[in-house]
């Protein structure tokens, strides 16, 4: 099994203890309807999605998606602080 179908899956257990959540709530028991929907969400954003990222980014090329074409010996030529023309 792929490991974005994995993550789908957990993602909407995820999502229906969220809703579950919100039904504990409308019965009556507040405190662990909050507790459920807090744990979730925390679940989701800290550990869900950092996961997500790492495997759908893991073999991806990220020197596409820079702005700076110019190499790293360029910038530090351009970039003289102590050139003090440029000031005046």
């Amino acid at each position: 099994m792929n490991a974005t179908k994995i993550l789908g899956i957990v993602l909407l257990i995820t999502l229906a203890v969220i809703g579950a959540g919100f039904y504990v709530i409308d019965t009556g028991d507040v405190l662990l309807g909050n507790k459920m929907i807090g744990f979730a969400t925390a679940f989701m954003f800290l550990i869900l999605m950092p996961t997500f990222i790492v495997v759908r980014y893991r073999k991806k090329d990220m020197s596409k998606f820079t702005f700076n074409t110019k190499s790293k010996e360029e910038l530090a030529e351009e970039d003289d602080w102590d050139d003090k023309s440029k000031w005046n």
